[in-house]
């Protein structure tokens, strides 16, 4: 699994940014898997797609494909989840779903067509708490 390397030490600045993205919260490594293998069959490359997650759940979505390894940034509980748009309510559920472990799939979807595709595979994959992350707004897909 690729790590982004300014993420993946305690103290260090987070930068994952979900902008133009959307993300969903997933609970198991067994699903995670799952959605990564269904978005790349969708046709979505290993760059359109991220995964953000604490360092011993990345550990366990190991992915067999070495041409199609998400990046993945690993959160450490001392970083602080940025708030995103004045929106600290999604900053904090964020955070709430990285500290139970569970792992934010992000997906580049630049339109319509391509934001309802990745949320239905997310929502196929057991995501909850999808959103679309615009450049100014975030918007709620699936609560």
């Amino acid at each position: 699994m690729a790590q982004t390397p300014s993420n993946n030490a305690p103290n260090s600045k987070f930068t994952f940014d979900p902008t133009n993205k959307v993300a969903g919260s997933i609970d198991t490594a067994d699903d995670v898997k799952a959605a990564l293998r269904d978005l790349k069959s969708a046709g979505f490359t290993a760059n359109e797609v991220e995964v953000l997650t604490d360092a011993e759940a990345a550990r366990q979505i190991i992915v067999n494909d070495a041409q199609h390894e998400p990046r993945v940034h690993i959160f450490d509980s001392t970083q602080k989840v940025p708030g995103f748009y004045d929106a600290p309510v999604i900053a904090r559920r964020v955070e709430q779903e990285l500290r139970a472990g569970h792992y934010l799939v992000a997906v580049d979807a630049g339109d319509e067509e391509t934001r309802e595709r990745v949320r239905a595979i997310l929502k196929l994959n057991g995501a909850h708490f999808i959103n679309f992350y615009g450049r100014f707004a975030a918007e709620s897909l699936d609560p």
